[in-house]
């Protein structure tokens, strides 16, 4: 059927208004886009406006001397104080650009392709970004999720988030109120190199809540409380258990030498481990028998003997040299807990374990233990450990054993972390929601000989057992 002039006509003047609407409706957007563009930009966008009027005004000549003599302004002021140029003008245009390349321009793209968006009746809802900040090394998202979703909706697309943004090491994402999330976006790991072990003051004021044992993502000192804490480091063969070990003992070195602090040393793999720093330990053991079983006993009497004389004073011992904070240090927890041939030795070694894990944090008994496998079959009492810290472990479910499936959900992966990191790991402190990606000091052997040289306790407190533990235990006044 042929169509009359008159239809072809009309169709015609449709087309036609139809692209001058799209032309026009272009337009605005272009100008819109620019308006947008000069309020993100001033420092650009006011030097070009003034340079247009200009030129409107007094002709093309006029317009291009006004914007090479502002432009010859910028230049100078940048070489007579490029600090306050960098801070007025270059680094905020730069981080304006590079939040809309890195994340605006595309952000509903990637969370439509991750499942991150919903859809209602003819709508798409997308997560709306409240801030976004740009920093050297780390950039923060903080967005208002779409009704319907959780924070777990975002944790489990961690990996995909990260490879859109060109994450080089590590993405977090953490609740910051109800429906509210932050997003961290690391772009350059501090942690990937050796951290050189401080050398110690011999008068350094330490706090014990707070001992300096490597350094956070964050480039912050990372700090484990040891009074009234016990403390749990799981990591496979060459993870670094090693380091953080010898970086607690070095930053308790002035509390040794005032005897403020004695540590009870158990190495039951020979010694190997811990056994150059000798002189330092008011009481060492490098086997699973009878000795190990001698300096258990002895702890536990301090620690009834001690309960006995605070009950209904304190609720937390406060350390001194005559009534010091004990550091039980274990290499290999799993050398005492399963790995006994003898049951009876066994049994007792468990059961003296467990009774300073759950009475001795208030008396000033900590214990601090590493481990390789943290199942609950070579270690039925992880749980009492408060402060637990996952180094590089071989499978995803060992993540979840140490710190709690909740932390591997927000980015604690210890079964990702490279072996060429050792040293590198999380922690969980009881009461955090969070956990913190750390690294340890690296220890070598001259810094050990000089610890030894530096901080060996006095001599009372040590080479001998049974008067170490002795004349730190029951009450004196009833001797």
């Amino acid at each position: 059927m042929s169509q009359s002039p008159n239809t072809k006509r009309g169709t015609g003047l449709r087309s036609n208004d139809e692209w001058i609407v799209d032309l026009i409706w272009a337009m605005f957007k272009a100008a819109g886009y620019l308006l947008w563009l000069a309020i993100l930009f001033p420092a650009i966008s006011v030097p070009a406006f003034i340079s247009l009027a200009v030129m409107m005004c007094y002709g093309i000549g006029a317009g291009m001397l006004t914007a090479i003599g502002l432009g010859a302004g910028y230049g100078f002021w940048a070489a007579l104080d490029p600090q306050s140029f960098e801070s007025w003008i270059a680094q905020p245009s730069r981080q304006r650009f590079q939040m809309w390349w890195r994340y605006t321009r595309t952000w509903e793209t990637v969370c439509a392709l991750n499942g991150l968006t919903a859809r209602h009746q003819d709508r798409t809802l997308v997560p709306l970004v409240r801030s976004i900040w740009i920093g050297t090394h780390t950039d923060v998202i903080d967005l208002r999720v779409v009704t319907g979703q959780s924070v777990a909706d975002w944790q489990k697309r961690t990996r995909e988030l990260a490879a859109a943004w060109r994450a080089a090491d590590q993405l977090t994402i953490r609740p910051t109120a109800p429906g509210e999330v932050r997003i961290t976006i690391t772009r350059y790991d501090f942690l990937a190199q050796p951290i050189r072990l401080p050398r110690p003051a011999l008068s350094a004021n330490v706090d014990l809540l707070a001992v300096p044992v490597g350094i956070t993502d964050s480039r912050q000192w990372w700090r484990v409380p040891v009074l009234g804490h016990h403390l749990l480091i799981a990591g496979a063969t060459g993870a670094g258990k090693g380091s953080v070990l010898w970086s607690l003992i070095a930053a308790l070195g002035p509390c040794i030498k005032t005897g403020q602090v004695r540590l009870c040393v158990i190495d039951p793999k020979g010694g190997m481990e811990l056994g150059a720093g000798a002189a330092l330990f008011s009481a060492f053991s490098h086997d699973a028998t009878d000795t190990t079983l001698d300096v258990l006993r002895k702890l536990v009497t301090v620690m009834h003997a001690r309960a006995n004389r605070l009950r209904g004073h304190t609720r937390l011992h406060t350390p001194t040299p005559s009534e010091p904070l004990f550091v039980v240090i274990i290499d290999e927890i799993a050398a005492l807990t399963a790995y006994v041939t003898d049951r009876k030795i066994r049994t007792e070694i468990e059961h003296l374990l467990g009774l300073l894990l759950s009475q001795g944090r208030a008396v000033g008994i900590s214990v601090v233990a590493a481990i390789q496998d943290p199942s609950k079959d070579t270690l039925p009492v992880r749980q009492l450990f408060t402060v637990r810290i996952g180094l590089r472990l071989t499978e995803a479910s060992q993540t979840a054993m140490v710190l709690g499936q909740g932390a591997r959900d927000a980015g604690a992966e210890c079964d990702l972390i490279a072996d060429t990191t050792p040293g590198v790991g999380y922690v969980m402190i009881d009461g955090t929601a969070q956990p913190q990606r750390v690294r340890a000091f690296h220890v070598t052997d001259a810094n050990i000989t000089d610890l030894t040289t530096r901080f060996s306790p006095p001599r009372a407190h040590r080479n001998g057992t049974e008067h170490s533990l002795d004349d730190a235990g029951p009450d004196r006044s009833n001797r």
